[in-house]
């Protein structure tokens, strides 16, 4: 059973009302927050199991906060309408303000006396005009509107991800970027995180919402690189979801900045100083180009940093890049086309309708943005090309793309490479057998209408066995040259 804490999160709710709140570090001091229309002692719950709790005063204490009391049974308002009648329609119902007879004073009076909220609510029915005429359904939605303002029950629950991601969009959306519960759902799907791979957030705006999304997924197994470039990484709701120790192992921050120089220092060793090169030992393997399995970005101008950042992927690695505007996302979609840096390119929009129980609700939810979503391409046609001249070279950058499991390659569009290779041998039938097996090695048909792109598997064995470079070559050049 799960226990109240000091310093930790919690999330107070009633009907459709709810507040994130933080219990104080010290153990003993009173902390009052302001709920709806109560003021509620939260340092009286510590130390009780989640749940339902029940507002009560304290007569002996001088302030007018309410404590908590767990609840053991609870009493439902709608108890209220089985001893009263209801009528077939509204028609007969005009609201000119005078059906209610009790006062706004008269009700502030009765909640000084002490009385519970389903006992306020029953003087409220007492003394409406039309309440029985209303309809069935016209009295339960009267008593949900009242039960949320005077309702003596409150439910503390533990903060989970789904909770959080209504939570801040229902009450302030413009902090996480208008990021959907169920958008948050599709990018994590479409990046594919899952545990034991590394993926790279750069949330610009969300609160640390898909970061948090990101551990709670991994569960502890695999790396998340937190990408920040001046201040500090944004950590609100990772904080709020109280994460244990092993479930934040996985997070590390990276400054862009201070990265950007790192591996401009490791291309150019020689003129790096010392001090530099040296890393701490204790430390996760540094962030390097193409090691991420996926990368999300989400921010409102991510044309800014979306190239360099897709640098940091590997093959075939799956990438989000998230924005509620859609004129940064119409310019990154025409660069990477132009570019060929990813295969399917697609620009969505995601939508949302709500449903009640009596009648659909024909408004959709608000706009929550669009993003770009797909796989990189790494084009290996030119480097089994060189390979016949330099396989030295070239193994050592197969190997590279070998590493850390990635052992698919995608490619897209090499068919007009193809074809002007054919045509610049054509000429030179001398190496026309040799060039013929190098343009196989890079043919991909694509016969489908999407002109989906095939993709290839190399050979479990190269991450077990030591081959010499020529043998990788042939392996490669073999494998290759049977996909026409």
């Amino acid at each position: 059973m799960d226990i109240i804490k000091n310093d930790q999160w919690i999330l107070i709710q009633r009907k459709s009302l709810s507040s994130l709140q933080q219990l104080p570090k010290k153990e003993g001091k009173t902390w009052t927050v302001k709920f709806g229309r109560d003021q509620i002692d939260l340092s009286s719950a510590v130390g009780k199991p989640f749940g339902t709790f029940k507002l009560s005063r304290n007569q002996n204490a001088r302030s007018k906060a309410l404590t908590l009391e767990p609840a053991e049974d609870v009493t439902e308002m709608k108890e209220i309408l089985k001893d009263l009648n209801s009528g077939d329609s509204n028609k007969e119902i005009w609201d000119d303000g005078t059906s209610q007879q009790l006062k706004k004073e008269d009700i502030e009076q009765l909640r000084g006396q002490g009385l519970t909220g389903t006992e306020i609510v029953s003087q409220l029915v007492e003394n409406s005009k039309t309440f029985q005429i209303k309809t069935e359904f016209s009295q339960e939605k009267y008593l949900n509107k009242k039960e949320e303002k005077y309702s003596e029950w409150v439910e503390i629950v533990k903060p989970n991800l789904r909770q959080l991601a209504k939570y801040y969009h229902s009450a302030d959306p413009v902090k996480i970027l208008n990021l959907r519960p169920d958008t948050l759902a599709m990018i994590l799907s479409l990046a594919n995180v899952k545990s034991y791979g590394k993926f790279g957030i750069f949330d610009g705006g969300c609160q640390g919402l898909i970061t948090a999304a990101m551990l709670d997924r991994i569960q502890g197994f695999g790396t998340v690189w937190n990408l920040f470039i001046k201040g500090t990484p944004q950590k609100q709701i990772i904080h709020a979801m109280n994460f244990s120790p092993e479930q934040l192992k996985p997070l590390q921050n990276c400054n862009l900045k201070k990265l950007k120089e790192l591996l401009l220092m490791e291309e150019n060793r020689e003129a790096a100083p010392a001090k530099i090169q040296k890393l701490d030992d204790d430390a996760v393997p540094p962030l390097e180009f193409g090691v991420l399995d996926g990368l999300v970005i989400a921010c409102r101008k991510p044309s800014s940093i979306a190239k360099e950042l897709m640098r940091l992927l590997a093959p075939s690695g799956n990438f989000v890049i998230f924005c509620p505007y859609v004129e940064p996302l119409s310019d990154i979609y025409t660069q990477f086309r132009e570019c060929n840096l990813a295969v399917n390119l697609k620009l969505t929009e995601a939508w949302f309708r709500s449903y009640q129980e009596r009648y659909i609700c024909s408004k959709i939810c608000k706009f929550s943005g669009l993003f770009i979503h797909k796989q990189t391409v790494t084009d290996l046609s030119g480097l089994i090309s060189r390979a016949l001249g330099e396989p030295e070279k070239t193994l050592n950058v197969l190997l590279k793309f070998l590493g850390s499991g990635i052992t698919t390659f995608v490619f897209k569009q090499l068919r007009e490479q193809v074809i002007r290779m054919k045509v610049h041998h054509g000429q030179h039938g001398k190496d026309w057998k040799r060039d013929r097996a190098v343009c196989k090695t890079t043919i991909l048909t694509t016969k489908s209408r999407n002109h989906q792109v095939r993709t290839l598997q190399l050979f479990t064995f190269l991450s077990s066995k030591e081959v010499s470079s020529q043998q990788l070559l042939d392996l490669v050049v073999h494998r290759f040259s049977r996909c026409r």
